[in-house]
């Protein structure tokens, strides 16, 4: 790789600044027009291999991604989420999920709706950062989805001929090696797969997917479409999205809610996870109004609730970015058609994933969870009060005053102020934090309006503490007994939001029938590895039964070489 420009390393700084401290006047931000033309220079590309390329509803898309980034070294953290999409020729979105990118290799599952209509499909894979570049950069593998169950196709109209065009990635046949030892095999027979790469061969070592299904289920000499030209317009480039440089991140701008939407700078935003595992995130805005914030992993739909901490006169409204990109750039349509050999696969196919619906085991999908207890995001409280343990007080201040020693009450002309006391000089500058049930709310005299019964706990932290790029003075966590805030009003511009987190990492546990067993064998991929290894001039052997329907198969393994090269090795057998 090229050396790294010394822009290129301003760009990076500036993006780590962002999501680790937010910008605030004096410092740049990554946003600004100026570093455009620079960041445009930090590239993504992806490369996708799925295991077949014909597909039933109700079955999974097993995929492996690969993301090459150019202008960077290999060392350099960048995007760690990949955006996965399965979309019909005109856009429409039918499942969409989000992958860990680790080491910049992702592996994932995509199930097909039951509701999808027959006829072709993208699946639609890009980034964050690849999403300022347009999403004619992104990677739309061709896809053949087929529906029993409905007699429609799937309208196949595109947006026009205009645009980026676009032509099959051609795989380079001849430096891969694939053997087995016959061509022809009885139902239940046991085969050895042999995989190489040669000594003479230029690579020192590949990393390989490897499939096997039947014969027409893949395209075993093209993949996905690539953009012919340039990808990225310098011109029309913009830092809309920074990368998931830390995992998920959330972004978006705050803006004045008049007439002429100008941007709010330096506003603190407050995030609050809810849910089995409660999490709470902050951050402040730029020079431009906009912000970006990792949040913590979590799997599947999340609930969020996000409050502006505004003073004075005026009326913001945070706008959060969407996650996933709705542009579609103008593919040409191809018309759906099935083959003659696809026709028949496709009507085994469709037979096998209606025997497996109707045979599936409980345990047919293993779910890798990540989940631990869940604790308060600022774990142990230094003070922590459980009320049933005392007598009854009549107010919060009361309790404050008897039972919750740091705190004070400090009462004025027209607001009231909790104080909290600490051994720390330094907790006196910032500002504390007060929260029920870790929803931040700023109006004191509602915090000491709520009748103690309410409430179940009060923690005090009264110390300094830091949650990512805002630092507190101390914390107040008020938790009541039904966890809804004991009622009060929502700080103004705050709302609740739905977030997206993970895909769960899946695993079909695969139905082989033991000799004896009466479960039909429901297999449409036979074998598929999404990281196997093979350094060069060794021999990685790999064992598979035959499943036990009769027919053509074929084995298909598959590498990226470059970004510009896809290496593959076929074999084929016959099943009687």
């Amino acid at each position: 790789m090229k050396q790294l420009r010394s822009t290129h390393i301003l760009i990076l700084l500036l993006v780590m600044l962002a999501l680790k401290s937010p910008c605030v006047s004096g410092q740049r931000s990554p946003f600004d027009p100026d570093v455009y033309s620079e960041a445009s220079l930090i590239k993504e590309y992806v490369e996708v291999f799925t295991d077949r390329s014909m597909y039933a509803v109700n079955e999974y898309i097993n995929f492996r991604a690969d993301l090459v980034i150019a202008g960077l070294p290999e060392s350099r953290p960048w995007s760690s989420i990949l955006y996965v999409e399965l979309v019909s020729t005109t856009g429409t979105s039918l499942a969409w999920a989000k992958f860990d990118l680790s080491d910049r290799v992702c592996y994932g599952m995509l199930p097909i709706p039951a509701n999808a209509l027959t006829g072709n499909y993208f699946l639609k894979c890009y980034t964050r950062w690849m999403r300022n570049a347009g999403p004619g950069n992104f990677s739309y593998t061709p896809l053949k989805i087929i529906n029993p169950f409905r007699s429609e196709v799937v309208n196949q109209t595109s947006g026009g001929e205009a645009g980026l065009h676009y032509s099959r990635r051609e795989y380079i046949t001849g430096i891969l090696e694939c053997a087995i030892p016959k061509t022809s095999y009885k139902r239940g027979e046991e085969i050895g797969l042999e995989l190489s790469v040669p000594v003479n061969t230029r690579l020192q070592k590949v990393q390989c997917c490897i499939t096997v299904v039947p014969l027409y289920a893949v395209d075993t000499l093209k993949g996905q479409l690539t953009s012919i030209g340039e990808l990225v317009d310098r011109d029309q480039f913009a830092v809309q999205f920074l990368p998931d440089l830390y995992g998920p991140s959330i972004s978006g701008t705050v803006v004045r809610t008049d007439e002429n939407d100008d941007p709010v700078q330096k506003t603190k935003l407050h995030f609050s996870l809810l849910g089995d595992l409660p999490d709470y995130f902050a951050t402040i805005t730029d020079a431009f109004g906009k912000f970006v914030v990792s949040i913590p992993t979590r799997i599947g739909l999340q609930e969020l609730f996000v409050t502006p901490e505004v003073f004075g006169d005026g009326f913001v409204e945070v706008r959060i970015d969407q996650d996933f990109e709705a542009d579609f750039p103008p593919i040409p349509a191809v018309p759906f058609t099935l083959s003659a050999g696809e026709r028949e696969v496709a009507t085994r196919m469709v037979r096998k994933m209606q025997l497996s619906e109707a045979y599936k085991r409980p345990d047919s999908l293993e779910v890798v969870q990540i989940y631990t207890a869940p604790v308060p995001f600022y774990g142990t409280a230094i003070h922590s009060i459980v009320l049933d343990d005392f007598i009854d007080l009549p107010t919060l201040e009361e309790v404050f005053i008897n039972l919750v020693s740091p705190v004070t009450v400090v009462k004025r002309k027209n607001s009231t102020k909790l104080m909290i006391r600490s051994d720390n000089p330094t907790s006196e500058f910032y500002d504390p934090l007060i929260m029920i049930d870790q929803i931040p709310v700023f109006d004191h005299d509602k915090v000491i309006s709520i009748a103690p019964e309410k409430i179940s706990r009060i923690d005090v932290i009264n110390d300094v503490y830091v949650k990512g790029s805002v630092t507190y003075g101390s914390v107040i966590n008020i938790v009541t007994w039904e966890g809804d805030m004991a009622g009060i009003d929502l700080p103004a511009g705050s709302y609740f939001f739905d977030y997206l987190g993970l895909h769960p990492a899946e695993k079909v546990i695969e139905q082989t029938p033991a000799p004896g067993d009466q479960l039909p064998d429901t297999r449409n991929t036979l074998l598929w590895i999404a990281d196997l290894v093979i350094e060069r001039g060794t021999t990685a052997n790999i064992a598979l039964k035959t499943p036990a329907y009769p027919g053509e198969y074929v084995v298909l393994v598959r590498c990226m070489a470059s970004p510009e090269e896809v290496l593959s090795a076929t074999a084929r057998f016959v099943v009687k």
